[in-house]
C-alpha cells in the first residue's frame, strides 16, 4: 500500500497547469486580497492547496514529485498523532480533514485509541512499499515522540532521495535533509545536550564534518556550516538559525522557480503556500494573544 491515495482524476496538461499555478503564485504577493487572509484556519488552506496541485498534475509528474509530496503529508500525520497522544480528537479531526494521505491510513488514525497502535498498524500496511516504516512502533516506545518524528521523516527523507528525480526535486530533499542534521547539532550545541545529536546519512555534507564539530563544541564552526549550505552572503545570529535556513531554502526555490515551465515552479509555489500559512498562524496567534491582553488590562 501506498501513503498518499490513488487519484483517478488523469489531470491537466502541464502547460495548461504551470499557467494556473503562476497565477496563483502571484496572488500570494497581494497580501490581504487573497484567499490566505480569509477565517478559514491557514492549515485548511494549506491543505487545501496541497489537494489541488496533486489532483491537477497528470500521472507523471505526479510519481516525480511524490517523495516531496510524502513528506508535506508526514508533517500532517505527525501533528494528528500529537493531538491524538494528547487526548484532543476533535483538533485531530481537523488536521485531517483536508489531507492527501491514503483512506486506509486515515482509517487506522480516526479507529485507533493510543499512539501506538497507530504506528503498529501503519508499519504493517505501509512496510513493504516504504521501509522506513519499518520499526516505528519500537522507536516510539523507546525513543518517544521525537525519536519517533526524526526517524519517520528523515528516512521519508533517504527513501526520496533514492528515487531518480529530477534536479529541484533532489535538491529540496537534500536540503531539507542537511537543514535536519544541522539543526539537530545546533540545539545539542546550544543547550549543552551530553549525547550525540541524531544525524542522518544521505546529504550533502560529509557526516565526519558534524562530528568533528561536535566532538570540538564548535559552535562557530557550525554557523559557518550553515552559511555554506544556505548559500546566503552573511552568517546566521545564535538564536536565528532555523529561520536562516529556512530563508536559504527560499532563495534557492526562487531560482528554480523562475522557469515558468520546469517542476521547479510547483516546488516554489508549494514552499510559499507553506511559508505563508506559516506567517498567517503567527499573525492569528498574536492577534489571540494581543486581544487576550486588551481583555485582561479592561477587566483589571
Amino acid at each position: 500500500m501506498k501513503l498518499l491515495r490513488e487519484m483517478k482524476i488523469e489531470g491537466f496538461p502541464r502547460d495548461y497547469l504551470y499557467a494556473r499555478i503562476r497565477c496563483r503564485r502571484a496572488a500570494l504577493d497581494l497580501s490581504g486580497h487573497s484567499r490566505w487572509g480569509g477565517p478559514e484556519e491557514p492549515h485548511t488552506t494549506l491543505g487545501a492547496e496541497y489537494v489541488w496541485v496533486y489532483e491537477q498534475m497528470d500521472r507523471r509528474l505526479r510519481c516525480l514529485l511524490l517523495p516531496v509530496f510524502e513528506y508535506l503529508e508526514l508533517r500532517t500525520l505527525v501533528i494528528a498523532l500529537r493531538y491524538m497522544a494528547a487526548g484532543d480528537r476533535s483538533s485531530m479531526d481537523k488536521q485531517l480533514r483536508l489531507s492527501l494521505l491514503h483512506p486506509q491510513v486515515l482509517k487506522l488514525l480516526k479507529n485507533a485509541k493510543k499512539v501506538a497502535l497507530v504506528t503498529a498498524g501503519l508499519e504493517r500496511v505501509l512496510e513493504k512499499d516504504r521501509p522506513y516504516f519499518r520499526g516505528l512502533t519500537e522507536t516510539y516506545l523507546h525513543q518517544g515522540p521525537g525519536g519517533f518524528e526524526q526517524a519517520l521523516v528523515g528516512g521519508c527523507l533517504q527513501w526520496g532521495l533514492s528515487f531518480p528525480c529530477s534536479n529541484p526535486v533532489r535538491g529540496f530533499l537534500l536540503y531539507m535533509l542537511d537543514m535536519r542534521n544541522l539543526l539537530a547539532l545546533y540545539k545539542h550545541l546550544y543547550w549543552q545536550v551530553p549525547v550525540n545529536p541524531p544525524l542522518l546519512t544521505g546529504g550533502t555534507l560529509d557526516i565526519a564534518s558534524y562530528e568533528k564539530i561536535w566532538a570540538e563544541r564548535n559552535l562557530a564552526d557550525l554557523l559557518v556550516l550553515m552559511g555554506k549550505r544556505a548559500g546566503l552572503n552573511y552568517l546566521p545570529g545564535v538564536n536565528d538559525t532555523e529561520e536562516y535556513m529556512l530563508r536559504g531554502l527560499t532563495t534557492s526555490l526562487k531560482r528554480e522557480g523562475r522557469d515558468p515551465l520546469q517542476p521547479g515552479l510547483i516546488l516554489d509555489y508549494l514552499w510559499r503556500c507553506q511559508l505563508t500559512a506559516r506567517k498567517r498562524a503567527l499573525d492569528l496567534s498574536y492577534a489571540e494573544l494581543s486581544a487576550e491582553r486588551a481583555a485582561e488590562e479592561v477587566a483589571g
